[in-house]
């Protein structure tokens, strides 16, 4: 196996045009790593021109400004981006039309396309789906919708193909859905232009596998590619990158395999572990600043087997790591938690985490009801576009306004030729600049909005909007009758906000594990509502093909001085094995 080389977070490493991965703990400093590295290559490097740059690939937009921001003056030679938007933008976008089907039509209809969209069955589509693949005798409308929106594309043996993402999603009651009827339901957005985040991969597979000269422009365009995440990667991406360094492009990937967590979404730790190019040089970095030093020790019991150990730096916090047993009421426990702070004289940020959306939704008390999914079903046209303008509204809020305005230049889809989609009425053209001009004066507008306009219902927004576009003279279609209008009069503004959360929103408290990956909080309350998930802390499995260790691994990791547990009753003997792995029971406090 490849020799591994332990470097610290801030020390530059001298081989500048060897593929590289390096192995990088929660806490260990890595955006900081990748930003020295990548300032290491600029002034370096003598094979980067006037015309090529870095691409670095991170794993959510938030990350990428982040290292935009740290990047200063330097970001003019680096492009950030996700994997989905550096794909589209330099493979599906310019070259998709040469991609065609069996009687030679294009695959996609490129006059529309405008973007890369979440995979939402409608029941529109479902019904057009079930025509087109004769199976309207399968009745469970709910059970298809499931299927159809947890589609992902593998690579088999015989290629590339479409399947659900777990085998039991096409079992719809005593039927079975045809794996080969899936592609006729991409196949119905294809023709409408619109293409799903998991399609950008299998485009970007397909036209490299087609058309590899591609390769060759895109490495004399990025000599360099980082991608941060990498143990998120998914088989198919890392195909797509094994491919560009045949190229020349020196590839360096950044990682944990322990904090792999996103298998349901095709992606596996074993991708990262496994990841080797040729003459690639591994390096880790050992030390945690995030973590003190009693949960650093617990961290490393929960990933003992594996190669990485952690280190605490010089000063860091010495509080034990706790844990407690709450009843059914589900606010003891949380009393508890803030109890515990406040005898600690813990007063800053923290975080309350749970292994799933339910548990989540019981925690906060909200409505369970998906108001979201409501408005799709009524309007998808419509719904899409208030979601952009709401979450531009909550980047607002947030003081983010360059990202406020992207999210409403997204709103203003248009196809080629600047033709606007609807929700807006027939036959409105818009200019790529007169689009970001209209976004701007939109974000002007959204920034004035007085606490109680949220009072008011989508029918209020929707007209305050319809007002605003016509003096721009853009008119977007009345909301007049039918279902819509039902459902506009009937829910307020408030409530869409509240039931938005933004990708890796920090606003929230209480949250699920998967959302608060990447942060880190003063205090953590990690909320465990099995015995099952207790025994996976006494006797873990970080190297497990399941995500079960790893997902409670990411959320002990967030925390950075007080980390706290709450379980179900335990027995004596679970109680005895946690002290013995020292973890300190909090008495006297609630219910103890």
């Amino acid at each position: 196996m490849n020799k591994i080389k332990v470097i610290a977070s801030d020390e530059e490493i001298p081989e500048l045009k060897n593929h590289f991965k390096v192995i990088a703990g929660p806490g260990a400093g890595k955006t900081h790593w990748l930003i020295t590295h990548i300032q290491n290559v600029l002034k370096n490097a003598n094979n980067l021109t006037s015309t090529s740059k870095i691409a670095c690939i991170t794993y959510t937009t938030v990350a990428g400004e982040e290292i935009q921001k740290r990047l200063g003056s330097d970001q003019s030679k680096v492009e950030v981006s996700t994997i989905h938007s550096f794909l589209y933008a330099n493979i599906v976008k310019p070259y998709v039309h040469l991609l065609k089907d069996e009687d030679n039509n294009v695959l996609v209809n490129v006059e529309r396309l405008d973007g890369h969209d979440e995979n939402i069955a409608t029941s529109g589509k479902i019904y057009s789906w079930q025509q087109a693949a004769g199976n309207s005798y399968i009745k469970d409308k709910q059970k298809i919708k499931e299927c159809l929106e947890k589609l992902d594309w593998k690579i088999e043996e015989d290629g590339i193909c479409l399947k659900p993402r777990k085998p039991y999603l096409s079992k719809v009651g005593r039927y079975s859905i045809r794996i080969d009827d899936l592609i006729l339901y991409k196949q119905l957005f294809w023709k409408e232009g619109i293409i799903h985040h998991e399609d950008v991969l299998y485009f970007a597979y397909k036209l490299l596998e087609e058309y590899p000269m591609l390769l060759d422009h895109l490495s004399s365009k990025y000599p360099y590619i980082f991608l941060d995440e990498f143990q998120d990667t998914s088989p198919i991406q890392t195909e797509i990158i094994k491919k560009m360094s045949v190229t020349g492009t020196v590839i360096g990937v950044i990682g944990d395999p322990a904090q792999s967590i996103y298998k349901f979404q095709g992606a596996s730790h074993q991708e990262f572990i496994s990841f080797s190019l040729p003459n690639h040089i591994t390096y880790s970095i050992e030390k945690n600043r995030r973590c003190g030093s009693k949960i650093i020790e617990f961290l490393n019991h929960i990933r003992s087997g594996d190669e990485l150990r952690q280190k605490p730096i010089a000063g860091a916090a010495e509080t034990e790591v706790h844990f407690y047993e709450y009843n059914n009421n589900t606010y003891d426990h949380i009393i508890t938690f803030h109890e515990l702070r406040s005898r600690l004289g813990l007063v800053n940020d923290y975080c309350i985490l749970a292994r799933n959306n339910d548990t989540v939704r019981q925690l906060r008390n909200a409505e369970s009801m998906d108001i979201w999914s409501a408005f799709d079903e009524v309007d998808s046209d419509r719904e899409k576009f208030i979601k952009r303008i709401l979450s531009a509204c909550k980047l607002v809020r947030d003081g983010r306004q360059e990202l406020a305005v992207k999210e409403i230049i997204k709103a203003l889809k248009t196809e080629n030729g600047g033709l606007l989609k609807p929700p807006f009425q027939d036959k409105q053209y818009i200019s790529l600049m007169f689009k970001r001009s209209l976004a701007v004066d939109l974000i002007e507008q959204i920034g004035s909005w007085k606490e109680n306009f949220f009072d008011n219902s989508l029918c209020d927004l929707y007209e305050t909007l319809y007002d605003s576009l016509k003096q721009k003279n853009y008119l977007l279609k009345k909301i007049s009758r039918g279902r819509i209008k039902e459902f506009a009069d009937s829910t307020s503004i408030k409530l869409l906000l509240d039931n938005l959360i933004l990708p890796e929103e920090k606003l929230s408290e209480i949250r699920t594990i998967h959302k608060a990956k990447g942060m880190e909080f003063e205090s953590v309350l990690l909320y465990l509502s099995s015995i099952e998930d207790v025994e996976k802390l006494i006797s873990p499995d970080i190297d497990s093909e399941e995500d079960d260790t790893r997902i409670l691994y990411v959320a002990l990791s967030r925390a950075k001085t007080l980390l706290c547990i709450a379980c179900p009753s335990l027995d004596a003997n679970i109680r005895a094995e946690l002290s013995s792995i020292k973890l300190i029971p909090v008495i006297n406090m609630g219910d103890h």
